[in-house]
């Protein structure tokens, strides 16, 4: 197969839920493949009009959450690019993000070859090797996976924080964002795995 002809994918991965023991854990994973400027400048101009800015989704304002994500679920750039997956009763969390992150890539990608930029929030060199040695047994072909030391630094992973924070928000009960779930989820922006 000739390189040039292979699709080339961006991902995006963050999680949410270590601090309860594994009880829930979340994670969050934005693919994109194309227009990255583009959808990068949406966002940051989104997320400065909603007051959220570079703010993790648990220190942001509850009003600003809100603004974001729904100026999300208008812009039609991001549909079928972020996934999530929920597990139960596991503290096995490099390899649940792993396997969520393996099933974005293939439910974005479906079946036509594509080479793999990944990056995940915080994660030591250590946990990258053994993350992308897990990608690698799962078929995923990776072109680099990186930590990202600061997600205030990165759009794409803010966004990814901001959807585990939805989704623990509406499974812990929260009407408001049970309800912007499920309208991410129907406009096809926000795609459980």
């Amino acid at each position: 197969m000739n390189h040039a002809s292979r699709k080339k994918l961006y991902c995006y991965v963050d999680e949410s839920g270590q601090d309860t023991g594994g009880r829930i854990f979340v994670v969050g994973v934005v693919v994109l493949q194309e227009e990255l400027e583009k959808i990068k400048e949406t966002l940051e101009a989104i997320e400065e009009k909603s007051g959220k800015k570079n703010i993790k989704w648990h220190k942001a304002r509850y009003q600003s959450r809100i603004a974001y994500l729904e100026a999300v679920a208008r812009t039609t750039l991001l549909e079928n690019t972020i996934y999530f997956e929920t597990f139960t009763n596991t503290k096995q969390y490099l390899e649940m993000t792993t396997y969520a992150t393996a099933k974005a890539i293939f439910k974005r990608a479906g079946t036509a070859p594509c080479a793999v930029s990944v990056y995940v929030d915080g994660l030591s060199y250590q946990e990258v090797v053994r993350l992308s040695t897990g990608l690698r047994d799962l078929n995923v072909r990776r072109r680099k996976v990186k930590g990202v030391r600061k997600e205030e630094n990165n759009v794409f992973i803010r966004l990814a924080d901001t959807v585990c924070g939805l989704v623990r928000d509406a499974q812990g009960g929260n009407d408001g964002a049970r309800a912007l779930l499920k309208e991410l989820k129907k406009k096809g922006i926000v795609n459980a795995l």
